[in-house]
C-alpha cells in the first residue's frame, strides 16, 4: 500500500513539474480549447517557433500530447486523461470569469 502511494506521488511529482513551466501551462490551456498547429500557438502564446516546438516535443516526449500530420502541418491535441483533468481545474480556478 505504502509502496503504490509512493509510486503514485512520484509519477504526479513528475507529471506537475513538466507542467510547470508558464509556457508549457499555456499551450496545454489552449490545447485543452482545441487541437492547434504550431504557428497557432505561436501566434497566441507571443513566443517564437522553436521554443514552442521545444515545449510540446517535452510534452509530446511524455505522453502529454501527440499530433496528427495534415500534409506539413502538425495538429497537436491532448492525450492524457490525468492532464485534462489538472489543467480543467486550473482553468476553472485561475480563468474563469
Amino acid at each position: 500500500m505504502m509502496q503504490d502511494m509512493l509510486h503514485n506521488t512520484t509519477k504526479a511529482a513528475a507529471l506537475l513539474k513538466l507542467i510547470a513551466h508558464p509556457h508549457r501551462l499555456l499551450i496545454l490551456c489552449l490545447l485543452l480549447e482545441s487541437e492547434k498547429n504550431v504557428t497557432e500557438l505561436v501566434e497566441a502564446i507571443g513566443i517564437n517557433q522553436t521554443a514552442v516546438s521545444n515545449h510540446l516535443a517535452k510534452l509530446r516526449s511524455e505522453g502529454v500530447v501527440e499530433y496528427t500530420r495534415y500534409h506539413r502541418v502538425l495538429q497537436y491535441r491532448l492525450t492524457s486523461p490525468e492532464i485534462e483533468a489538472i489543467i480543467a481545474t486550473l482553468h476553472k480556478i485561475y480563468c474563469s470569469d
